[in-house]
């Protein structure tokens, strides 16, 4: 699994490069708020943990990967948080008008951030149960999906009917995926019923994203974050 885990993200950095050179990487950089930047140099490294912690365990380096592991906690942490403050930077800059239009879109990143979070503590609590903590880790880089995939069909191929098939597709493929990671975990495995949990519960996070920001709980619990003096 490890070379699998490695692979899988190497594949995914090349193509959230494809999927933001379109808004990001292709614009003048100096123009970009420095959220934006923070949010993508964090995720930048996090990928490349996922790419090189493996390396380090097929190669025998287990100590070299305890100790990057226990770094890369600040990486994960920056992630999250550079995420939840690019989404209030966003939204808190708003026009009511645009908010009223666009406010339902914060539910993504927002709630992507925490099963990133609860990806990666979960992953360090069971670091030493090795199946279950490599499917915790390989979870962080299935949350990506969406954010690149999304980007590449929206930008890169015909529009599609319909805006919610965009997240339709990308769900599928990150809920399948974790269904193929549950089926194939030993069940002897310690920790198992953990990860299990967190994949329903991620099932369920993305299933409502088709229903919960339409509501007006949800709206008003939007405006109450963008007006939050985080940004």
């Amino acid at each position: 699994m490890p070379r699998s885990i490695a692979l899988f993200t190497f594949a995914l950095l090349l193509l959230a490069l494809v999927a933001f050179w379109p808004m990001y990487l292709s614009k003048d950089w100096a123009a970009i708020d420095r959220y934006t930047h923070a949010h993508a140099l964090f995720g930048t490294m996090w990928m490349l943990v996922l790419i090189f912690q493996p390396v380090l365990i097929l190669r025998g380096y287990r100590l070299a990967h305890r100790i990057v592991g226990r770094t890369s906690l600040i990486v994960a942490l920056g992630f999250v948080l550079s995420g939840l403050m690019l989404t209030h930077f966003r939204v808190s800059r708003l026009t009511e008008t645009a908010f009223a239009k666009e406010g339902i879109y914060i539910y993504l990143p927002i709630f992507i951030a925490l099963l990133f979070a609860a990806a990666c503590f979960l992953g360090f609590r069971w670091r030493t149960s090795m199946p279950v903590h490599a499917r915790f880790m390989s979870s962080t880089a299935l949350l990506l999906i969406d954010p690149v995939l999304a980007r590449i069909m929206f930008f890169y191929v015909p529009p599609l009917p319909s805006a919610h098939l965009y997240q339709g597709i990308t769900f599928t493929l990150i809920v399948a995926a974790m269904a193929y990671l549950v089926n194939s975990l030993p069940r002897q495995a310690p920790g198992r019923i953990w990860y299990r949990n967190y994949c329903l519960g991620t099932a369920a996070i993305l299933a409502l994203y088709f229903a919960v920001p339409y509501t007006s709980a949800w709206l008003a619990f939007a405006n109450w974050f963008r007006s939050l003096p985080l940004t």
